[in-house]
Order: C-alpha cells, then sequence, then structure tokens
C-alpha cells in the first residue's frame, strides 16, 4: 500500500507530478551490522535504523555468528574501519556459512583492497548513508513483479512512480514505458530508432524529435543537474543509454 504525504500538483504541461514522501512495495531489509562505536571512527548503525532498515548490531565477528543461530539477515555489513582491521577473515567466516547472503564491506579510506572472493560490495570510506542505502537497494526483493529496481533507481510500473535517492515522481505512461526500456537494458546503448519503436509500438521512425523531447522531461526527473546529465546519456552517432 502507497502512502502520499504532502502531494503536489506540477506546473501545466508539466509530465510529472512530485510528491515529497511515498512508502514503497518494498520488502524491508533485515541487515545484520558487524560495527564498533568509537569516537573517531563513522559508524552506521543510527542512519540505517533512521532510514527504516531492522538493524541487529553487534560489536564483532564473533558476536555476529553466534547471533545467527537461528536468524539469517538479507544482507551482512561490516565495518571494518570501525573494528580497526582490513575485515577479509570476517568476510570470510560468513561467506563460508552463508554464502547465498551479501556481504557489504566498508573499509578505511588507504586500506589497499579492490577486491575478494567472499565480499559482495567493498565500500571505502568516507563516503554518504545514501551511498550504503543505494547499495543495499540492489540487494533488495520486491513484493510485487511490477517493481523494478535497478542501482537508485525504483520504478513501479503499476503506480508510474519512480523514486531516486531523495525525490520521488509520477510519470506518464509514456515516461514509464520509456524508463522501463531503460532500466531493462542499464548500460547498453539504445538506438534512438529502436526507443522510438518499442515506446510508441511503431514502426514509423521517419521524425523522431518528440524522444529527445521525452528524454528532456526524465532528465528533469532524475537528474541532479539536467544539462549535465550523469545517468541518461546521449551516445554520439546511436542514441541513448542509462548508465549505472
Amino acid at each position: 500500500m502507497s502512502l502520499i504525504i504532502g502531494y503536489k500538483k506540477g506546473k501545466r504541461g508539466s509530465e510529472v507530478e512530485w510528491e515529497e514522501d511515498v512508502s514503497q512495495e518494498i520488502k524491508q531489509q533485515d541487515l545484520l551490522l558487524i560495527e564498533k562505536h568509537r569516537k573517531r571512527e563513522i559508524c552506521f548503525n543510527d542512519a540505517l535504523l533512521r532510514k527504516g532498515y531492522d538493524v541487529t548490531q553487534v560489536n564483532s565477528g564473533g558476536d555476529g555468528l553466534i547471533q545467527m543461530n537461528g536468524y539469517k539477515p538479507d544482507v551482512i555489513i561490516i565495518n571494518a574501519a570501525s573494528l580497526r582491521t582490513n575485515g577479509l577473515r570476517i568476510c570470510s567466516w560468513y561467506h563460508n556459512r552463508l554464502p547465498d547472503i551479501p556481504v557489504i564491506l566498508i573499509v578505511a579510506e588507504d586500506e589497499p583492497i579492490a577486491d575478494a572472493e567472499s565480499v559482495d560490495v567493498i565500500m571505502h570510506l568516507p563516503f554518504t548513508v545514501q551511498k550504503l542505502v543505494n547499495r543495499l537497494r540492489s540487494f533488495q526483493q520486491t513484493l510485487n513483479e511490477d517493481v523494478l529496481i535497478r542501482g537508485p533507481l525504483q520504478l513501479n510500473q503499476k503506480t508510474r512512480m519512480v523514486s531516486i535517492n531523495d525525490k520521488t515522481a509520477y510519470l506518464t505512461p509514456r515516461l514509464t514505458r520509456l524508463l522501463k526500456v531503460f532500466m531493462e537494458n542499464s548500460s547498453k546503448a539504445l538506438a534512438r530508432e529502436e526507443l522510438f519503436k518499442r515506446v510508441w509500438e511503431t514502426d514509423y521512425t521517419g521524425d523522431t524529435r518528440t524522444l529527445d523531447v521525452h528524454i528532456s522531461w526524465l532528465r528533469k526527473v532524475l537528474e541532479e543537474n539536467p544539462t549535465n546529465p550523469k545517468l541518461i546519456k546521449t551516445v554520439r552517432g546511436i542514441g541513448y543509454k542509462l548508465d549505472l
């Protein structure tokens, strides 16, 4: 069920209608956070609780293994920087016991770790809580098959609601179809003619200028700076791509 708070209609002629807060049809994630609170270390427990996650926080890898007797989280987060270790041995413990549970490893800025077999995501400090949330979203399970998730993007095809980071908006049916095609082909360059055929459901591609207009509208919804897009990029000589 979606709860709309402070709904405000867009300007006349606009293709979007903005809202301030809408609950998502997304399964609430249960997190195991291995993190030791220290005065000079960045900690995430309180911030994740404020974001609405169910967080079980322990002070060490060993405490986490004890906690997991009969408990299975959706994601394991290991704040190795707060433990003053690189965290790789702890990651191996959990990966060997529960290989199907994603592991996010948070390490210090100067920690020389780029990849590890027992880790799904490695994040080097400093970074914002929102960036961690974006990573968590990639592991979320949807309760509704109409919901698409790609990185920080969430699209409910039924309600035509899109959210990215802290922004939420309603799209027109056409913009919803356009964004769906992009999300189903993330990071792939799509030809203008192909986009036009799939979104407008026509074989006529003699004039695709209306596609450019819709791309412009979509960028106004998704981009921090629509004049310098970072998500929906123009691919010279081909068309566009969603770069996540």
